[in-house]
């Protein structure tokens, strides 16, 4: 508690009283244009207070770090990704750009459509015999597969498991669909290039056809989000929240099939509501559904945050229904915030609006007494 407190001081009097290198670093920034005040606030609302006041100073104290972007035109993540030969504990990857590598042409943001589409195997066909519902597992970290192996194994509900993996082409995501299918033995596993995160993996079993049987599919993913510092605590709440202790599990997941307007269920604590939380990726989800003739539906934002969680039918299938491509998603580079992937993560919550269904939380499942 004490420790907790002495690190909040600390903060607080760092903000207030920044080092002489850091305000020599505010005045390139603000010399140079390269920090947009409203785009950061937009982009990150969950800013406390005192740092909304100054946001510069927190974006070289705290924000840079986290890969939080200071302008819609440049990602400090995306920037190291993009070049290698930078030392990323010691470049600070704005002040390098604008007073180095804007000189020297160097790559700070690829442009939507800017490479080629990676090559992708055709979309698999429905299981032939179908259980209730699915589990879909899609792994960027391929270590962490042994995580989620022993959280599936000990749940008493009957499922089919769907894993994609992400391959880079060193035999690694080979070596593990093996392995998962040594103990799974009914498992599908597909190898795919690390596109769209999480989410066009998702996307390409769903428009597919693939999960088009299940009465719900649970998504999991191999969420570490480098960028907070509660990244694996997170993960592992999430996937508590909608696969914990067997039993409850079995019978929560009897009440979420059998509410009449579930559309979601999640974590407790991760139904995130308000149109703030759209941040900068309310354009996207708008030009998403624009290209197929659709809109946002006329009420504030509400969405399953995290991308773990479990979607009935219907919000899947309407997924489906925007039949998005590879072509929707951008070239990966790193970025925490802003992409298509983000974009849907937040239109998942509209899908389920338009369709008169609820984003339900673990808490609501076990107080509800009767259907």
């Amino acid at each position: 508690m004490i420790d907790t407190v002495l690190r909040k001081v600390a903060t607080v009097l760092r903000y207030l009283f920044p080092s002489a290198r850091e305000r020599a670093y505010l005045r390139v920034i603000a010399r140079e244009g390269g920090f947009d005040r409203a785009f950061y606030l937009r982009a990150h609302p969950g800013l406390h207070p005192l740092f909304r006041l100054m946001p510069a100073r927190h974006y070289i104290q705290h924000g840079e770090a986290k890969g939080l972007s200071p302008n819609g035109r440049f990602s400090p993540r995306a920037y190291l990704y993009h070049n290698p030969d930078l030392d990323p504990d010691s470049t600070r990857p704005l002040l390098h750009y604008l007073q180095t590598g804007r000189d020297e042409a160097r790559t700070a943001l690829l442009e939507h459509g800017s490479v080629p589409l990676p090559d992708l195997p055709p979309a698999p066909a429905p299981a032939a015999d179908p259980a209730p519902v699915a589990v879909v597992v899609h792994l960027y970290y391929l270590d962490m597969w042994d995580e989620f192996a022993e959280t599936l194994a000990n749940q008493h509900f009957a499922f089919d498991l769907w894993v994609t993996l992400n391959d880079d082409g060193s035999g690694a995501a080979a070596a593990l669909r093996a392995r998962i299918l040594d103990r799974f033995t009914r498992a599908r596993v597909h190898l795919l290039p690390n596109h769209g995160r999480d989410i066009f993996p998702f996307v390409w079993l769903a428009s597919g056809g693939a999960l088009s049987a299940y009465a719900a599919v649970c998504k999991l993913h191999s969420k570490k989000s480098p960028h907070r510092d509660d990244g694996d605590d997170w993960r592992r709440d999430l996937t508590r929240g909608v696969l914990g202790d067997p039993v409850r599990t079995a019978a929560r997941l009897e009440r979420f099939l059998a509410h009449p307007r579930a559309g979601f269920w999640v974590a407790p604590g991760q139904r995130f509501e308000g149109d703030a939380h759209w941040g900068v990726n309310l354009d996207r989800a708008r030009a998403l559904l624009a290209a197929r003739e659709r809109a946002l539906p006329d009420a504030p934002l509400v969405f399953p945050a995290g991308s773990i969680y479990w979607a009935r039918r219907a919000v899947v299938q309407s997924l489906a229904g925007l039949d998005l491509g590879a072509a929707d998603f951008e070239p990966e580079q790193a970025l925490v915030d802003g992409t298509t992937a983000h974009a849907i993560e937040r239109l998942m919550g509209s899908l389920a609006q338009a369709l008169d269904r609820e984003v339900l939380t673990t808490d609501d499942l076990d107080a509800q007494t009767e259907v």
